[in-house]
């Protein structure tokens, strides 16, 4: 099935600026796009996920609406996963807040444990009368850097001896929704917290979001274009900015208006890299059909039963 490609003037400047935007780090606030388009859950290709795609179990009861995106509780465990590094902030002697950049692990439970010499400024201030603490967490690196950022609050448990280790119990979170700007600024508690999952495409988004911007930018186009109900040629840019297992967020510019990000669920959960790749391009080929009307031919066997 041969599909029309992108003008190769729109191809190149898609390209620059996806290469110039990965190259060039940039302060958090600016990856914060000026609107943001939250979408329903895969309505256009499977209703609900009932079966049905109507809406309505069999026996006649209203099916729970499925999930848009990640809870906070599950992004903010997506990212201490991926990041290692933080600001922990303690209270110094003077009584004033003092951050100092620390590393950190997390262990298959998601407990926190940070990364501190015994010696420095920071365990003398949690070795005082109060062990509370907050550690800032938000990714620096492309394209990581614009999901989210978040701020642990709670106290740490210190050692008698000289561990390295510090395990850090968390209390309650305040997630700073990047490209989630529906959930900006919540509060999640530290039961939330300590039950909700990392997202099974933590490790694999990078590289999904560097191939299909780099390689396949045409698929991008045309997802959003399709998902918006604007034409591809009033499509001014487009670029895939983070993969989870329930969607994509995807920046585009539409005739030269001012840059949207929009989020285009998938029309199931996906349940690993390879899946998700299966699920990107099955949404690019839907678009396409969509984009020419077109009806796939119906196979010869089926076509002389008719018309017998």
């Amino acid at each position: 099935m041969q599909r029309s490609a992108l003008p190769a003037g729109r191809v190149q400047q898609h390209q620059l600026r996806a290469c110039s935007s990965s190259r060039r780090p940039q302060p958090f606030t600016s990856a914060r796009p000026s609107s943001v388009t939250v979408c329903n859950a895969a309505a256009s290709l499977n209703g609900n996920g009932n079966g049905n795609g109507n809406g309505v179990h069999s026996n006649g009861s209203k099916a729970p609406a499925a999930a848009k995106c990640p809870s906070p509780a599950q992004t903010i465990r997506t990212l201490v996963d991926i990041v290692n590094e933080g600001t922990l902030c303690t209270i110094g002697s003077s009584g004033h807040p003092v951050g100092i950049p620390v590393t950190f692990s997390t262990d298959k439970q998601g407990h926190l444990h940070l990364h501190l010499d015994r010696t420095a400024l920071e365990m003398a201030n949690l070795g005082g009368s109060s062990t509370a603490c907050s550690l800032t967490v938000q990714p620096i690196t492309q394209p990581a850097r614009a999901v989210a950022a978040v701020t642990l609050l709670g106290k740490v448990e210190v050692p008698v001896d000289a561990a390295a280790t510090v395990p850090l119990h968390v209390e309650k979170c305040l997630y700073f929704g990047g490209l989630d700007q529906a959930n900006k600024g919540q509060e999640v508690s530290g039961e939330e917290f300590a039950s909700a999952e990392p997202d099974v495409l933590r490790k694999a988004a990078p590289e999904l979001v560097n191939n299909w911007n780099g390689e396949r930018a045409e698929d991008i186009y045309r997802i959003v274009s399709d998902f918006q109900g604007v034409p591809l040629t009033e499509m001014s840019y487009a670029e895939l900015l983070w993969v989870d297992y329930l969607g994509m967020y995807i920046r585009t510019e539409v005739n030269g208006a001012e840059p949207l990000v929009v989020r285009v669920p998938f029309y199931r959960p996906v349940l690993d890299e390879r899946d998700a790749r299966s699920v990107i391009t099955m949404a690019a080929q839907i678009a396409w059909e969509r984009e020419r009307s077109y009806t796939p031919p119906i196979p010869s066997i089926f076509a002389d039963a008719a018309n017998n």
